[in-house]
């Protein structure tokens, strides 16, 4: 049996290391290959990936890096280059708590085969707080999962339904996946379309073991803040990605474009409300006016009607945004 851990890593020269040594030390009865998609840092990274495939040439097949691609077509080119029967993927920032991680989640698969894609529990690090705390994804029992129910339901309200942390998949489902498709329409994350996808073709597992270690801190990719350029573009990236699950599984549509316009909208609003900028938030529910029975709208129309109201909404809504960003730091 063969297994390959694709790692994506940008900018990571201070947490490499130790994603690749987690990888490394896996024991078990398999092959290991570990593909690597750096992505043309502007630190030490391609240096110590470098390294390490100079010393493990074996195991370690480090993709070219002649261009800065992105994270969802470094995904993609990482995943492509896998040739395990199981594939399993980890970012450079993160890193296998358990030397038994890789056998654990196959080994079951191996007795589960109507599991394809498998997850694990773990560990969440606040990086600014130096606190390592348990818990990242509940147990799940194979043939208990509702992935499926979770991205296609009525009460959808957006997410994954497993933290993509060192999650494994069968190979032939990756070769079903449209990476080319998901590239071209520029969506911003990989693991949200991935498992909405994957959640109608097979089921999804999670062990309660503690196998992996999910960093978290204000740089990482997963958190755009208020004061991120990227941040409109990640947002509406995340409503372009249900467009195109609406697109593929049109019997299954669960989430509606008056849903979809109304989340955008207030991911808007509320950046305007961080800049103190009422003109600009008065502005957009005006040009908005066509989701007025949405309920995002609708509170912001309610406590937009004087500057009172703007100012005190404001000051609530920044209230919770500093405490998620103490949090996180």
């Amino acid at each position: 049996m063969k297994i390959s851990v694709g790692v994506i890593t940008y900018n990571q020269q201070d947490t490499i290391r130790q994603t690749l040594d987690s990888i490394l030390c896996q024991e078990g009865d398999f092959v290991l290959e570990v593909v690597i998609g750096e992505d043309c840092s502007t630190d030490k990274t391609w240096a110590i990936c470098q390294e390490y495939a100079v010393r493990y040439p074996k195991q370690i097949v480090l993709l070219p890096n002649t261009q800065n691609l992105g994270i969802m077509a470094n995904f993609a080119r990482v995943m492509k280059a896998c040739t395990g029967d199981f594939i399993a993927d980890i970012a450079g920032d993160d890193y296998y708590s358990s030397k038994e991680a890789l056998a654990k989640q196959s080994t079951y698969m191996l007795y589960h085969p109507k599991v394809g894609v498998m997850a694990a529990n773990g560990y969440r690090y606040y990086v600014g707080k130096n606190k390592r705390i348990e818990g990242l994804n509940d147990p799940i029992e194979a043939g208990c999962d509702t992935a499926r129910e979770f991205f296609f339901s009525q009460d959808y309200k957006g997410g994954v339904y497993l933290a993509p942390i060192g999650m494994m998949y069968r190979s032939e489902l990756i070769k079903t996946i449209d990476f080319e498709e998901i590239i071209k329409r520029e969506l911003p994350v990989e693991d949200y379309p991935i498992q909405a996808i994957l959640s109608q073709k097979t089921q999804f597992a999670c062990l309660p073991d503690l196998l992996v270690t999910y960093r978290i801190y204000n740089e990482s990719a997963t958190f755009i803040s208020f004061d991120h350029p990227k941040y409109l573009q990640y947002h509406k990236g995340l409503m372009n990605t249900r467009r195109y699950l609406n697109e593929l599984f049109p019997s299954d549509v669960c989430v509606s474009e008056e849903w979809m316009q109304d989340y955008e909208f207030y991911k808007e609003f509320q950046l305007y409300l961080h800049r103190k900028q009422y003109s600009c938030a008065k502005q957009l529910l005006k040009q908005y006016k066509c989701i007025n029975n949405q309920p995002h709208y609708s509170q912001a129309l309610r406590f937009t009607r004087t500057w009172l109201h703007f100012l005190a909404f404001h000051y609530y809504k920044e209230y919770i945004y500093r405490k998620d960003l103490r949090r996180r730091t």
